[in-house]
């Protein structure tokens, strides 16, 4: 019985003395650096492919599309993160990627030139390693050009209502995102795949 309580003692001690030599050991929570310090400042560059409505690219034409035109254009984009939430973005671009069809005594071309928007962005968390989820709403143009045989056609106007979904994946400081939205209005409608590098500040 003596031996059994002195066992007891000698370990209770020992855990009295081991407690806070393992609390020593257990870092302390790590400060916040500057890399975490942002403005809310951000801004990168990407291309947006315009998947336009075959009947509206066109209206006016001699022609008839099997497949939907998909021309691009090359995108900067700036915003602000009010906090890790919500955004407002606005973005601006020149044409790049124009779409060439070929056959049967026919060639046309389709092109993008001039593309903004503008937006408010709502993100949210997803899984781990920064992935996160995003929807935007806001208002996006573009200008449509049009060519078949050497001759040019009317430009049409792509113009409206822009909502668009997506996700992407967020570090400390660069952030990569895919979306895609839908533009409704003007003289056609048009669904937008955009793929943005972006660097925050």
């Amino acid at each position: 019985m003596k031996k059994t309580l002195a066992f007891a003692g000698l370990t209770m001690l020992g855990g009295m003395f081991a407690t806070p030599a393992m609390a020593q050991d257990t870092p302390a929570p790590a400060a916040p650096t500057a890399a975490n310090d942002h403005s809310g400042f951000y801004a990168g560059a990407g291309i947006n492919l315009y998947f336009v409505d075959k009947d509206d690219a066109a209206q006016g034409m001699p022609i008839e599309f099997v497949d939907q035109p998909s021309p691009g254009a090359f995108v900067g984009r700036f915003g602000y993160a009010f906090n890790d939430y919500v955004a407002l973005e606005v973005e601006a671009g020149i044409g790049g990627a124009d779409q060439k069809f070929e056959g049967s005594g026919v060639n046309a071309e389709i092109g993008i030139e001039t593309p903004l928007s503008a937006h408010v962005v709502g993100t949210m968390p997803y899984g781990q390693g920064g992935a996160y989820l995003l929807g935007k709403i806001g208002y996006a143009s573009a200008k449509l050009t049009r060519e078949m045989n050497g001759a040019g056609f009317e430009d049409l106007t792509l113009g409206g209502v822009s909502l668009g979904i997506g996700g992407g994946i967020r570090s400390e400081t660069w952030d990569f995102r895919m979306e895609y939205s839908f533009i409704s209005g003007g003289d056609a409608n048009s669904g937008v795949l955009g793929m943005t590098a972006l660097r925050r500040f």
